[in-house]
């Protein structure tokens, strides 16, 4: 509605909250624009909200079929039923009305086309899921490991010119009074909006404890510089074996890059774990692992109950909604067991890596 009110240049102010990058900012406007030319109720403008949600995850689930298929029709339909039916998946959008899975649907193609060897796709898709969350840096590991194997300084170039490009184009209606800094000024506050170890995150800090300032130190560093030093150590080891070994297909990587960007850095809430399990269940089908499946699903249930706690949370005791999704006896489960659910979820972490990392299925690495 703010967006209809006072149009793109205007948007971004200091006197409002409006911390989120520009990319589904454009489906709100339209949607803003169709409830001013229907009249709609507030009720129904709520359904309507969730729609392009919901149909992003009607195509990943085609997308994710496609892909396996090609492999297996049996583990095709498994994926498929594991994403559509996956109740995280049907929270996050249907309950919550969140947009992850119009930022995956992106980050999934952008993946797909770097498979394929299709660059400028893959750059303008991995430039508009950028643009929509800046959570899209979680699969940079995975092109900076294909281009140090598979290109040139000139398709390199060529590929970070295309990127450049889009998300340019993208930005430029809100800040074409600032089209440089503008940008960067405001992914600068969005990365100082959460400066904690974890924001509800079942990860490895949630086992800590949430919303403890990541400035802290322990035995010399900051939560926060010891969370950037497990990225660096896990992708040092991943790296050994995807440039040694040679045994890692992109999906693989973009896999561990998805769950390592969830589980180990600070400064992460309980979304993020989103783009994973997509990732993971396509490997999963890939690798025909049942036991991968059976960690899916594990990781499947624990999102969720971490999702229905938050939105509990927020809405229901922080905001003083209506009581409709309260469960007492499983809100007071999930309010005292936190660093148990996210010890869980480390393990399973560590198993899908070491997993992947060992399995004998052997994949050509683009």
């Amino acid at each position: 509605m703010r967006l209809n009110q006072i149009g793109f240049v205007n948007f971004y102010s200091d006197l409002v909250w409006t911390n989120y990058t520009p990319g589904y900012l454009y489906v709100l406007y339209v949607l803003g624009w169709i409830k001013n030319l229907l009249s709609l109720d507030n009720q129904s403008f709520y359904l309507i909200l969730k729609l392009p949600a919901i149909l992003a995850e009607v195509f990943l689930g085609f997308i994710i079929y496609k892909l396996v298929a090609k492999k297996s029709i049996l583990w095709a339909k498994i994926a498929l039923g594991l994403f559509i039916l996956n109740p995280a998946v049907i929270f996050n959008s249907a309950v919550w009305g969140q947009i992850d899975g119009l930022f995956s649907a992106f980050l999934v193609l952008s993946i797909f086309f770097l498979s394929q060897r299709r660059l400028i796709f893959s750059s303008i898709f991995l430039a508009i899921s950028l643009v929509i969350k800046p959570q899209a840096i979680l699969v940079m590991p995975v092109f900076i490991f294909y281009f140090l194997s598979n290109s040139s300084i000139k398709i390199i170039l060529k590929f970070i010119g295309i990127f450049l490009i889009i998300v340019f184009i993208l930005f430029y209606p809100f800040f074409i009074l600032d089209p440089i800094t503008g940008p960067i000024n405001l992914f600068i506050q969005m990365i100082k909006d959460y400066p904690y170890i974890s924001a509800f995150a079942y990860n490895l800090w949630g086992i800590i404890g949430f919303w403890t300032s990541d400035s802290q130190k322990f035995i010399g560093l900051t939560y926060q510089n010891m969370g950037f030093y497990l990225v660096s150590i896990y992708w040092i080891i991943i790296g050994y074996f995807y440039f040694r070994r040679k045994k890692l297909s992109l999906f693989s990587l973009a896999t561990l890059a998805a769950l390592s960007f969830y589980f180990l850095p600070t400064r992460v809430h309980e979304r993020y774990l989103y783009p994973a399990l997509i990732f993971l269940i396509i490997s999963t089908a890939l690798f025909r692992s049942y036991l991968l499946l059976g960690l899916s699903i594990m990781l499947s249930i624990v999102h969720f109950l971490n999702l229905y706690y938050v939105y509990v949370y927020y809405n229901e005791f922080y905001l003083n909604l209506p009581k409709i999704l309260y469960n007492p006896y499983l809100f007071g489960i999930l309010d005292t067991n936190s660093q148990i659910f996210s010890l869980i979820s480390v393990i399973i972490f560590f198993s899908v890596t070491a997993i992947i990392i060992k399995s004998d299925v052997k994949y050509k690495r683009v």
